[in-house]
């Protein structure tokens, strides 16, 4: 049986390789190296390079480590569909119009039929909010709409939770 699909934005890597002392920070390193460790090979892993820009732009602490890793899973294509659903949500509103890259890891995901967007971003994608308003844009444009979750939230094997969505 395929496993479910899972895409990992920027977030999700940054918080791995935090070293800061911020107390929300550590929790979020915490909880996202132990999905990673006792989690993922139940998951099909994909993200984009989208992701891989994100991690190139700026300077910041771990940033060669966050490079690495991202560099290490595998990328979802970008195709002139993924780039019209991603201005789609951004003229939609369903993030704001400024974060066209959180509109884009949104858009590839969906394009590509992803189970679950694994993220940290609980302001412009994990937040039913956002959930409801990709769900319309999914259900109108006949697109399957991944579920936005955080590793605090996504379901877990080891707890005898069922990672299948229903489709």
């Amino acid at each position: 049986m395929k496993k479910p699909t899972v895409y990992l934005d920027t977030s999700i890597i940054s918080a791995f390789w935090y070293e800061g002392a911020d107390v929300a920070m550590l929790a979020r390193r915490l909880h996202t190296r132990e999905w990673w460790d006792l989690e993922r090979d139940n998951f099909d892993i994909w993200t984009s390079a989208f992701a891989d820009a994100e991690l190139r732009a700026g300077a910041f602490p771990r940033q060669r480590e966050c490079q690495r890793m991202v560099r290490r899973l595998r990328y979802l294509p970008v195709t002139a569909t993924v780039s019209e659903v991603a201005e789609e949500i951004a003229r939609l509103g369903i993030v704001p119009a400024n974060k066209e890259t959180d509109a884009a890891h949104l858009a590839i995901a969906t394009f590509h039929e992803i189970d679950y967007v694994l993220s940290w971003n609980y302001a412009h994608m994990v937040n039913p909010v956002v959930q409801e308003r990709l769900g319309k844009l999914c259900q109108s444009a006949k697109l399957a709409t991944p579920l936005m979750v955080s590793p605090e939230s996504i379901p877990q094997v080891r707890f005898g939770q069922s990672i299948r969505r229903q489709q």
